[in-house]
């Protein structure tokens, strides 16, 4: 349960390093949330706190269902499922969780190889055994994160891991978020890069300036995903990317959710669906200049995006106050 004092809820949230995307709503949400003003209010205090081992994503479910933290965020939301069911990426169920709010942060995969290699399709790869460099995710002391799992999911269903990759004298990488592995590719440190975080310009330069090949998937693998674990199919679309003359089939990998325990008070989660709603422009603002296939967060939010696609059910304080605004 939540901790209190005399004056109201001591709220604690698991949110990211201190420039991370997640941050700035996190802030947003703890400035919004701090009742202690003129006078007392349900809250007392808010503690916001990095993720362990970095991962925000991983880790914040288990944080959460540990009682460690009340709130936080990940992504994908099918990653709150994931923890819930204790599959995919989690090794045990972390518990019961509820949805608070749903940041539209527009992502998808990408699957990208060098064109000298000659890979002109996934199943190439496993038939062709090259030497590859890959750059996926990351790997903690628990384990592979979100991301470097669902790559190598998506890479068994093709007939080759991770493990296949080194036996064929290549290696796999695993830096960390996009920001870093695009910079090791370009750096011709890697050959290929299959990786989510598309909204940044770092992509087309990398592409311009190391000519690869963007390969799609299957709708077979796609649909696996989907049934077995709940993802969501999203689009490459054609000249996304330099060479990229025709749509191409991914798994969409967007969405910050804002999450909880389903024990959290109802009036904690109205109070923080609110606050997610009152302090939208302020979030979105960084992005609202930026084109769109660069942004991170689609501009405008709307309360529409806040409470829908949330993959886990909705808090039912957070239900409360959505179907006041006339959002459900």
């Amino acid at each position: 349960m939540v901790q209190r004092d005399e004056w109201g809820y001591i709220l604690k949230i698991a949110s990211h390093t201190p420039f991370h995307p997640w941050a700035r709503i996190t802030a947003a949400l703890a400035q919004s949330l701090d009742g202690n003003r003129e006078k007392p209010g349900v809250v007392s205090s808010v503690g916001v706190y990095t993720p362990k081992f970095g991962l925000g994503s991983l880790e914040n479910p288990k944080m959460i269902g540990r009682g460690e933290v009340d709130v936080g965020i990940t992504n994908p939301p099918i990653t709150a499922k994931l923890a819930m069911e204790g599959i995919g990426p989690y090794r045990e169920s972390v518990g019961s969780l509820r949805a608070i709010a749903r940041f539209p942060e527009p992502d998808y995969i990408f699957w990208l190889v060098d064109e000298k290699l000659g890979i002109a399709s996934m199943e190439d790869i496993p038939r062709r055994k090259p030497k590859l460099a890959l750059v996926s995710g990351r790997v903690c002391p628990t384990g592979p994160d979100t991301i470097t799992w669902t790559i190598e999911e998506v890479m068994k269903q093709y007939g080759f891991n991770y493990q296949d990759i080194a036996s064929w004298g290549g290696k796999v990488l695993f830096p960390g978020q996009a920001t870093i592995g695009v910079p090791i590719v370009k750096k011709r440190e890697a050959n290929a890069i299959f990786q989510e975080g598309v909204h940044h310009v770092m992509w087309e330069e990398l592409v311009e300036s190391y000519p690869m090949n963007c390969l799609g998937l299957s709708a077979d693998v796609v649909e696996y995903m989907k049934s077995k674990y709940g993802f969501v199919e999203n689009t490459i679309p054609r000249g996304r990317l330099k060479g990229v003359e025709k749509d191409l089939l991914t798994l969409d990998f967007g969405g910050w959710l804002l999450f909880c325990r389903e024990d959290l008070p109802e009036e904690l989660a109205y109070l923080l669906a609110k606050a997610s709603m009152d302090n939208r422009e302020r979030i979105a603002a960084p992005y609202k200049d930026q084109p769109p296939h660069i942004r991170s967060l689609e501009v405008p939010i709307t309360g529409q995006h806040l409470s829908s696609k949330c993959v886990i059910p909705l808090h039912p304080g957070a239900e409360r106050y959505y179907k006041e605004i006339g959002c459900l």
